[in-house]
């Protein structure tokens, strides 16, 4: 079955390519079956149903090992020099195939700390040594990680035409909520009219079921990432949404937040205002900053700073995150340094990379929270926006 854009899947292909004789490495190979392995969408465009050898060569001349059922699907894609079919089982094509290519080193997709580059099952790891012999896998294997992280997070030209069509639906989609809110709904409701809108419009959410309602927080119920409640918005509550939307397998990842007016008000009392306020400020500062070769904790620091300085509690999470075919895409991510040590922020932002920015204001007891959250890609001269950033806090009047 097929599952991805086979033109962004070559695109793809070639970028492993390049890097796959920038580490020196003969041969990448993907053992898959029913949808195991997360790089597949990306990188192949097919779901196998049955066991699948995907052997992606640095020499351009991939090949596949798959089964009848699966086969039209892997030559559909065009992406394949050789679309090999076996029979019942596959261990002694496979085992022929693998030693034809005098293989030297062998990148394989396992991780410690990045569940998108651990597609290899424990199963399919035994199989492998079963068929090819432990001691020489040991000895050629090596993890695919850095190559998968650097495929997945430099988007082509034609990923990121995708994800600004994601992010602009979810501007216009916001646009059309901030019409219908009004106090007396439920967060239910509220969420209700975001899948509304998704239905109009042919598209999905992007992080859980298809049509799942997107995180809607009145703050005086605690702010979480949780479902919508049947809590009743009132007059003088702030309410946050935080919506990732799905567009032709590339999605987008934005927050606003909005304030319900009380009789008389117009315009939010001044603890609120200076909540927003410096919210905004940590956000366009981080996204300022931001330029190539940074590392992703040092990105982090710059909003931290915003919000620390201005006397809120620190962050409780990541100042951002990269967006692509997820909502959280793995690769660089731009948090504080902790113990035990993450990898994923000594990462350097690059070129091509899609970045969530959310530097969050949290605090408890139903004093004023914001989440402003703002998506950009990394140029050469450093951020473009792709968001229509929120520039003020969204005032809701009283109905």
């Amino acid at each position: 079955m097929q599952l991805g854009d086979p033109e962004i899947s070559k695109e793809k292909l070639d970028q492993a390519v390049q890097y796959m004789k920038a580490h020196d490495i003969d041969t990448w190979l993907i053992l898959t079956r029913e949808g195991t392995d997360p790089s597949c969408p990306l990188l192949i465009s097919v779901r196998s149903v049955h066991l699948a050898a995907v052997f992606i060569r640095a020499d351009g001349a991939h090949q596949v090992l798959t089964s009848a059922s699966d086969y039209g699907s892997y030559v559909e894609t065009g992406l394949f020099n050789k679309v090999i079919q076996y029979e019942s089982d596959m261990e002694d094509d496979f085992r022929s195939l693998f030693d034809s290519l005098d293989i030297e080193r062998l990148a394989l997709n396992y991780s410690e700390t990045d569940h998108l580059c651990d597609g290899l099952t424990a199963g399919l790891l035994e199989w492998l040594e079963d068929v090819i012999g432990e001691k020489r896998i040991m000895n050629l294997m090596l993890s695919s990680e850095p190559l998968l992280k650097q495929i997945r997070s430099i988007k082509s030209p034609k990923e990121i035409g995708l994800i600004e069509e994601a992010v602009r639906l979810t501007d216009e989609i916001y646009e059309r909520v901030f019409e219908q809110v009004m106090p007396g709904m439920t967060e239910i409701e509220m969420g209700e009219i975001f899948v509304k809108e998704m239905k109009q419009r042919g598209v999905s959410n992007g992080l859980g079921n298809s049509f799942d309602s997107p995180m809607v927080c009145c703050v005086r119920n605690g702010l979480a990432h949780r479902r919508p409640g049947h809590f009743v918005v009132e007059p003088g509550d702030i309410v946050i949404f935080d919506f990732s939307l799905k567009y032709v397998n590339y999605v987008s990842d934005i927050a606003r937040t909005i304030y319900f007016l009380k009789p008389g008000e117009t315009q939010a009392p001044e603890s609120i205002q200076h909540a927003f306020d410096t919210a905004f400020k940590a956000i366009h500062k981080t996204i300022d900053s931001m330029k190539p070769g940074m590392k992703g904790y040092e990105v982090d620091a710059v909003g931290r700073q915003v919000i620390e300085d201005a006397g809120y509690p620190t962050i409780r999470h990541s100042v951002g995150h990269q967006v692509g075919r997820d909502t959280h895409d793995g690769g660089t991510i731009l948090g504080p340094v902790k113990k035990p040590k993450r990898p994923q922020v000594e990462g350097e932002l690059q070129v091509g990379e899609v970045y969530a920015i959310e530097p969050t204001l949290i605090q408890d007891d139903g004093l004023p929270c914001m989440l402003v959250e703002e998506n950009v890609v990394m140029t050469e001269a450093g951020t473009r926006l792709l968001s229509r950033p929120q520039q003020k806090l969204v005032l809701i009047k009283p109905s």
